[in-house]
């Protein structure tokens, strides 16, 4: 009887222990088609987007590894150079609805930029991809005539937070806004999958508490007081490492209702108005 039941808890624990590895291993295998959700759109549909919101324009660019990215484009009226918005969305976002919030960024440019896989963009997206396709946006845009150079600010959403960070360290960035934001993949996802070493196996960290430490520009946070998907305490541990000056707004909604909140862009509103002079 008790050879049978050890040799019984022998095989319960190696079928435990596959279990978990082909977890483990399934996870890195498909961690990819889990985190980015592509939203790609064809040339008919975005003609239907822009005969919507007329003021807007396509703005493609193309890539040092020769991929083409597009971006949708604001610009204000004025010969003088302005200050210039740039939006990053979350992983499943198509970012031209964002046309419709325009009359919340007075008296600037605004650049709505798609990452890879998304809209009329190539490629697939990816920690790497999304960094350094904001790096280049940046840094063609930022040269351009109608754009102040000293004035440009960043907007990230949910995933899009962490390409806002990273670029706000490594650029001039006046400031930053971040909705939904949170201090690292490597948190959210090791608060789901509390028994798996996340930090061995995600290829897309998206570290924004370690960019955070080098960043002196200001913050402004909108956190979604019932969000399951990046759940409050995050923001408030990434408002924590933020070198410069934060401010933050808890409005009551979950991760997707907050962008539907007047509220949140009247601050956001209000944050540019005081950052961007």
């Amino acid at each position: 009887m008790t050879k049978r039941f050890f040799k019984y808890l022998r095989n319960l624990s190696i079928v435990a222990i596959a279990l978990y590895l082909t977890i483990c291993v399934l996870l890195y295998a498909f961690q990819d088609k889990l985190l980015f959700h592509p939203q790609p759109k064809d040339k008919s549909e975005i003609a239907v987007l822009l005969k919507r919101s007329p003021a807007f324009d396509t703005l493609f660019l193309t890539m040092k590894d020769g991929t083409r990215i597009g971006a949708y484009i604001h610009k204000d009226t004025g010969s003088a150079p302005m200050p210039l918005i740039l939006y990053f969305g979350g992983n499943a976002e198509e970012v031209s609805h964002m046309m419709l919030k325009k009359p919340y960024f007075k008296n600037c440019h605004l650049v709505l930029v798609n990452y890879r896989g998304f809209g009329l963009c190539g490629g697939q997206p990816s920690e790497k991809t999304m960094f350094s396709d904001a790096l280049e946006i940046y840094d063609h845009l930022q040269k351009q005539s109608y754009t102040d150079p000293g004035n440009i600010l960043v907007i990230g959403r949910s995933i899009g937070t962490g390409v806002a960070t990273y670029l706000s360290s490594q650029r001039n960035i006046k400031a930053s806004i971040l909705i939904t934001p949170y201090e690292s993949m490597i948190a959210v996802a090791g608060e789901k999958y509390k028994f798996i070493p996340m930090s061995l196996l995600l290829q897309h960290p998206f570290e924004s508490d370690k960019y955070a430490l080098a960043i002196t520009s200001p913050m402004h946070a909108l956190i979604a007081k019932n969000d399951a998907v990046i759940p409050r305490h995050h923001a408030y541990t990434l408002l924590k490492k933020w070198k410069g000056k934060t401010t933050f707004l808890e409005i009551d909604a979950d991760h997707n209702s907050i962008m539907d909140k007047d509220a949140v862009w009247k601050s956001i509103e209000a944050f540019i108005m005081l950052n961007s002079k």
